[in-house]
């Protein structure tokens, strides 16, 4: 490829006879400061009879969004990303139980740190559930790339809903993410997409024998206003009212 430099002629003239009569140009080095988003930038540049130029490759390098080359003695412009060498998906990954990452959904043998320190490697439960029975909620402030590159994250709050287009991506049984809200029971800590809370537990049979009992698994309490279990899960307790329930839970 041959390249046309402008270095040697720059504060001079360029003179062209290409169309059978010559044509001056004066050139000078481009005066201004350029900016990027409001980020100072470097970049080479002329003026030309009070034109501004830069190179196509240094403006790609510079802004990003697309990339310049030479194949066949064609200048060619791509706008499709350039693929990034990036971890073995299939690798396990560790989690900061409840810290925002840009991380993968969160599969059987990734290894939770909870805020104590302490370590889990998820695996599946009776029900097929991914961390079943294992206290922790391994996809809360998972932040992914969804479709068209919008970024995704789940937030550490209970009863949110997983707004954005994820594409295919599903849970642990199987069901697409899109939309589905993330639980987190207040009381075990143990946190799940809402099919995957439909898959693992159901409500009691039998009615509760006194106010705010809980389930055998600690995800229903008895209401004596309605007469009913509800969803622990869904229900956004405090700290303290989450402990005081699992004592009269127990009675």
């Amino acid at each position: 490829m041959k390249r046309f430099t402008l270095g040697f002629i720059i504060g001079g003239v360029i003179c062209s006879a290409l169309t059978g009569f010559a044509v001056e140009y004066a050139v000078t080095a481009n005066p201004f400061p350029i900016k990027v988003d409001g980020v100072s930038k470097s970049i080479e540049g002329y003026n030309i009879n009070d034109s501004t130029y830069f190179k196509l490759r240094d403006i790609a390098d510079a802004v990003g969004g697309f990339t310049v080359g030479f194949v066949n003695n064609t200048i060619t412009i791509s706008t499709q990303a350039e693929p990034t060498e990036q971890a073995n998906d299939d690798e396990p990954i560790t989690i900061h139980e409840g810290e925002v990452s840009q991380r993968r959904f969160a599969r059987e043998g990734d290894t939770v740190i909870k805020a104590d320190g302490t370590a889990v490697v998820l695996k599946k439960g009776p029900h097929g559930v991914l961390g079943e029975g294992q206290g922790v909620a391994p996809d809360l402030g998972v932040t992914v790339t969804g479709v068209g590159n919008t970024t995704v994250t789940m937030r550490n709050v209970t009863n949110s809903v997983f707004s954005g287009d994820v594409g295919d991506q599903v849970d642990s049984v199987g069901e697409r993410i899109n939309n589905q809200p993330y639980y987190v029971n207040q009381i075990t800590g143990e946190g799940h997409w809402g099919s995957e809370w439909m898959a693992m537990t159901s409500m009691p049979t039998e009615p509760g024998e006194f106010a705010d009992q809980l389930s055998e698994d600690k995800n229903w309490i008895w209401n004596n206003v309605i007469h009913g279990w509800t969803t622990i899960y869904t229900q956004d307790y405090s700290g303290e009212v989450a402990a005081i329930l699992e004592v009269n839970g127990l009675n």
